[in-house]
C-alpha cells in the first residue's frame, strides 16, 4: 500500500488495539515462558514499531501477548515517557532503543539510565537507517565501543536491585546470518539477541503475503537453528518477521526462538490476532 494509506492503516490497527485493550480482560493463555530471567505470560509479543509511543503499552496483555516493545526512540525520547502512560497491564515491557555512529558514550549512559526504570527489557537497535554505517567493517572497532559501555552501564545499574536485562536487534537475511555479532553480544555477556528476518520497510502487502510461502518460513526458522546452535544456552534468542499463524508461531519457537514478535499481522489481520495465535492453536 501508498505510504500515507500504511500509515493510517497502522494508526487505525493501534486505536483499534487500545479499544480492545480497555474492553477486555487477559485471557488464560497455558504458555508462560521464562526467559532472560523474566516471566512472559506468552512467547508471542509485539515488534517495535506498532505502539512507538507506549499508548497501548503493558495493556497489550489483555490482546494475548506476553510483552510490548515500544520504540523505536533515540535514547534522548526516554524523557517523553513515564511509568504512569507505560502501564498498568500484564504484558512485560521492552524499550527499543537506536544506536548511532555519533552517539557519545556519555549520551549512551544518560539514554539507558532513563530508560532503566520504565522496561523490563531494553533493545537495542541495529537495524535502523542510522545504525547501518555502525555495521561496516572500517566502523567494527566503535559499533564494540558502544555495545561494551551499554553492557557496563548495564551492569552498573543492576547494582540498585533492579535488573534489566539488554538485548540487541540484528538483521537476519539468507545467507547473511549475524554469526560475528552473536559472537560480540556472548562475548559481552547481552542477555539476548533479536533476530529480524524482514528486510525492512515499507511492509508492502506483496511482502507480506510473500511470507506465507512455506519456503521463506523455513529459511527462516533454519537461520534461527544456526544461532541457536552458536548461542547455546547461554543467550536468548527472539525471532521477528513473517508471522502470520500459530504454525509459524510454533515452528520459530520449534526452531530454538524463546520470544517471537510480530507486527505486520497487527495491519492485515487486526490487533487481537494473538488470540488465535495462542489461543485455539489455529491460524
Amino acid at each position: 500500500m501508498a505510504e500515507p494509506l500504511r500509515r493510517l492503516g497502522q494508526q487505525l490497527a493501534l486505536r483499534l488495539a487500545c479499544l480492545s485493550a480497555r474492553c477486555l480482560t487477559a485471557p488464560t493463555l497455558a504458555r508462560p515462558v521464562e526467559v532472560m530471567g523474566l516471566r512472559f505470560a506468552s512467547p508471542l509479543g509485539i515488534a517495535a514499531g506498532f505502539d512507538r509511543q507506549g499508548r497501548l503499552g503493558r495493556r497489550a496483555g489483555a490482546l494475548g501477548f506476553g510483552f510490548n516493545e515500544i520504540g523505536s526512540l533515540d535514547l534522548a525520547a526516554t524523557t517523553q515517557l513515564s511509568a504512569r502512560a507505560l502501564g498498568p497491564g500484564t504484558a512485560r515491557l521492552g524499550l527499543n532503543l537506536s544506536l548511532g555512529p555519533d552517539l557519545s558514550l556519555a549520551a549512551l549512559r544518560a539514554g539507558l539510565a532513563r530508560a532503566w526504570p520504565l522496561a523490563d527489557y531494553l533493545m537495542l537497535n541495529l537495524i535502523g537507517p542510522g545504525s547501518a554505517s555502525l555495521l561496516g567493517a572500517e566502523q567494527r572497532p566503535r559499533l564494540r565501543q558502544l555495545l561494551a559501555a551499554a553492557r557496563a552501564e548495564q551492569l552498573r545499574l543492576d547494582q540498585s536491585g533492579r535488573r534489566v536485562p539488554l538485548a540487541v536487534k540484528l538483521r537476519c537475511l539468507p545467507g547473511q546470518v549475524p554469526l560475528a555479532l552473536a559472537e560480540l553480544l556472548l562475548e559481552l555477556g547481552y542477555d539476548g539477541l533479536l533476530a529480524a528476518h524482514d528486510p525492512g520497510p515499507p511492509a508492502t502487502r506483496q511482502r507480506y503475503r510473500a511470507w506465507q510461502d512455506a519456503a521463506q518460513q523455513e529459511q527462516a526458522c533454519a537461520q534461527i537453528a544456526q544461532l541457536r546452535r552458536l548461542c547455546g544456552g547461554q543467550m536468548a534468542l527472539l525471532s521477528v518477521g513473517g508471522i502470520q499463524s500459530a504454525a509459524h508461531l510454533d515452528a520459530r519457537l520449534a526452531a530454538g526462538a524463546e520470544l517471537v514478535q510480530v507486527h505486520s499481522v497487527l495491519l492485515h489481520a487486526w490487533p487481537w490476532r494473538a488470540r488465535r495465535l495462542l489461543g485455539n492453536g489455529q491460524a
